[in-house]
């Protein structure tokens, strides 16, 4: 499998938020206190005083709803409102954080016959603000040149070996230990005119697919 890293229409991310995740998970806790009274939402509506279709819509993650709907929900619920938000601070903690074992890694991506490969750090790109890739380069080698749309901006960092990063019409010679950051809008791409193989720690804000 490959992908060009030449310009392309940036993909829109479709990453749940914050906001998003906790409504899901408020809207989970409500559903399942009004499931096991066996409560309809019609009964819980007249119950509360809340509209029914901002109950359905709390319930199913599309709306957070606000704290005085939250307070009559659970009062006609029987439920204490600190049994409601229970859980949000923790699922949002565990939604920030992405753990991923070299021995996991998949996204590797090989391109002109093995002179030179991209592996992802990390997972769900298009749900995160940064795009970490580790590039490896064979002794002349050389990436495809990128173009990324205005705004977007790269870090490299070299890992082993040397490469030339060509950026715009300057040639930046890099050595083990150096980096670059860059405005990724520019033409750009890297050359291993070393002897030895060349890896390449890059990230890239916002990622581009």
């Amino acid at each position: 499998m490959g992908v060009s890293l030449a310009r392309q229409p940036r993909m829109r991310r479709v990453g749940r938020q914050p906001a998003e995740q906790a409504a899901k998970t408020l809207g989970a806790r409500l559903r399942a206190l009004r499931k096991s009274q066996k409560i309809t939402l019609v009964e819980l509506a007249k119950a509360s005083g809340v509209d029914i279709a901002t109950i359905s819509r709390i319930e199913t993650g599309k709306m957070t709803g606000t704290l005085e709907s939250h307070i009559k929900l659970a009062t006609a619920l029987g439920a204490k409102i600190t049994e409601v938000y229970s859980g949000i601070e923790e699922a949002r903690v565990k939604d920030a954080v992405t753990l991923q074992p070299a021995t996991k890694r998949a996204d590797v991506y090989v391109h002109d016959a093995g002179k030179f490969s991209m592996a992802m750090l990390t997972t769900d790109i298009l749900k995160k603000q940064l795009m970490p890739v580790l590039i490896t380069i064979e002794p002349g080698g050389s990436t495809h040149k990128e173009e990324a749309r205005v705004g977007t901006e790269k870090f490299l960092y070299v890992l082993e070996g040397q490469v030339e990063a060509k950026i715009g019409e300057a040639t930046h010679l890099l050595k083990k230990g150096s980096s670059l950051y860059l405005d990724a809008s520019i033409p750009h791409n890297l050359h291993n005119s070393g002897h030895s193989l060349a890896k390449c720690l890059s990230v890239t804000t916002p990622p581009v697919l």
